[in-house]
């Protein structure tokens, strides 16, 4: 009597784990891409969302006080200054009765931040979002504003604060100690400075004239150029920032779209 077969049940073979193994690196490969661009998009809606909510408390700030604007800076011999942490506080303050989060030192997880920030860590980091100075670092009404839905008032605070600045965080924070440099320097300029150094008031470009000068970026010929850009984070979602207007909407979109040229831009006041 022929002796019966068996049948082989124990499990794989190598050519069949092999094929299973590449055919999970395939899909690992597909899908990883797509999982990575998801969270990316959905880190970008919170940024909107934030920015967004700064922005509309803003705006009841505005509505509040004789349609002035909370300022980061303080005019000193007629130049617009970084004065000191007091500036950050006093600005966030300011809006903090229509936000109720606390400052954006006291919590990093609040509206003050980009979930993508890589900053988000660093001691004594304020928040993710740079004000239009001539809006925030000068004195400024809504009436003062000719087109405030055309008109930028908050975008993306560059990556790497402390090179941009170059200023280096003490490590330990110099908490008692309220006369070290650290505190009255320009780590704590919330808002871009794109007027021109001049005391000049007739100047095209002096800060009282709500111009924004050329960004040397996009227009190094430009005599007049400054690169007050150099403090924006340009691409870090998609190539794109997020950019909030006076009026209260926020958009993704590129940093050269809002400046076309000197007399077509988001940045000056008419």
């Amino acid at each position: 009597m022929p002796a019966k077969r068996v049948r082989n049940t124990g499990g794989f073979t190598l050519i069949e784990l092999l094929v299973v193994i590449a055919i999970i690196a395939i899909l690992a490969a597909i899908l990883f891409p797509v999982f990575a661009q998801a969270r990316a998009r959905a880190r970008q809606a919170t940024c909107v969302s934030n920015l967004k909510q700064i922005v509309l408390a803003v705006n009841m700030y505005v509505q509040d006080y004789d349609e002035q604007f909370p300022m980061t800076m303080e005019i000193i011999q007629g130049v617009p200054s970084t004065v000191n942490w007091w500036a950050v506080h006093n600005y966030q303050s300011a809006v903090e009765s229509y936000i109720r989060m606390g400052r954006g030192t006291d919590n990093r997880g609040n509206i003050w931040w980009d979930p993508s920030d890589p900053d988000r860590n660093v001691p004594a980091m304020w928040g993710s979002f740079i004000d239009n100075g001539l809006i925030t670092g000068v004195p400024r009404t809504l009436a003062s504003i000719g087109s405030p839905a055309a008109t930028v008032y908050a975008i993306l605070r560059a990556d790497n604060w402390q090179r941009v600045t170059g200023v280096t965080v003490p490590s330990p924070l110099p908490v008692n100690n309220p006369n070290h440099p650290f505190w009255v320097s320009e780590f704590f300029d919330m808002c871009l400075d794109p007027w021109a150094e001049t005391t000049n008031p007739g100047h095209s470009y002096h800060w009282s004239q709500g111009r924004a000068t050329p960004p040397c970026s996009l227009f190094p010929q430009d005599p007049d150029c400054h690169p007050w850009d150099r403090q924006i984070a340009k691409t870090r979602y998609n190539g794109s920032t997020v950019i909030a207007y006076v009026d209260g909407h926020v958009k993704a979109g590129r940093f050269e779209q809002t400046y076309r040229s000197v007399t077509d831009n988001d940045w000056d006041m008419q």
